[in-house]
């Protein structure tokens, strides 16, 4: 269960509520490609004939009001043998409440709560690399690489929209760049121009 949980944030950096809220057959989907809708696009090659989904409606996330149902989040192939062996074989260890419909479910059997998931992903980082981070950290920590990569605004527009916000929050919440980094790409285009003209 924890290493389910940090191979779905690392595939997708969401909020710890979509990975605590996970339902089969409801948010987390299997989509099978010949039957999906026409305009359904996988983003990537799978070696299977589907993809694990979630799905959120509006209901489903925090900003559901402002953005409305969110694009399917695909899962990454590398871990579905252990994402199908866990609700197929081994959930059940974890002995769920009964109505219990949750993927993850704590020590006595009930849904995980915001406590237990911030757990799992605090302690899995700090195991691996000798620091604490949060779900939200991790999403700090996403858009803050790739504000430092040349990523092109179109990129930064889809990672807004996949993360289930705009693109101004994304620059205001989430970016933790300091100042100099953020007017580095900036001294060099001046620079740039500068020297072409010596």
């Amino acid at each position: 269960q924890r290493y389910l949980i940090c191979a779905i944030f690392a595939c997708i950096p969401d909020r710890q509520r979509t990975i605590r809220e996970l339902q089969v057959g409801k948010t987390l989907r299997m989509m099978d490609h010949e039957t999906a809708a026409d305009d359904f696009e996988f983003s990537y090659d799978v070696p299977y004939d589907y993809t694990w989904i979630i799905q959120h409606g509006s209901d489903d996330y925090k900003t559901g009001k402002a953005y409305g149902e969110r694009p399917p989040l695909e899962l990454d192939a590398y871990f579905y043998p252990e994402l199908e062996e866990f609700i197929d074989k081994n959930r059940h260890f974890l002995e769920p409440e009964k109505g219990n419909n949750f993927l993850f479910v704590n020590k006595h059997g009930r849904p995980m709560t915001k406590h237990g998931i911030w757990h799992v992903v605090s302690k899995a980082t700090y195991d691996i690399k000798g620091k604490r981070m949060n779900p939200h950290l991790l999403r700090d920590s996403i858009v803050t690489y790739f504000r430092n990569t040349n990523a092109t605004e179109k990129e930064h527009e889809a990672l807004a929209l996949y993360m289930g916000h705009s693109v101004e929050m994304q620059k205001q919440s989430y970016d933790r760049r300091t100042q100099v980094q953020k007017v580095a790409p900036a001294v060099g285009l001046i620079r740039s121009v500068f020297n072409a003209h010596k």
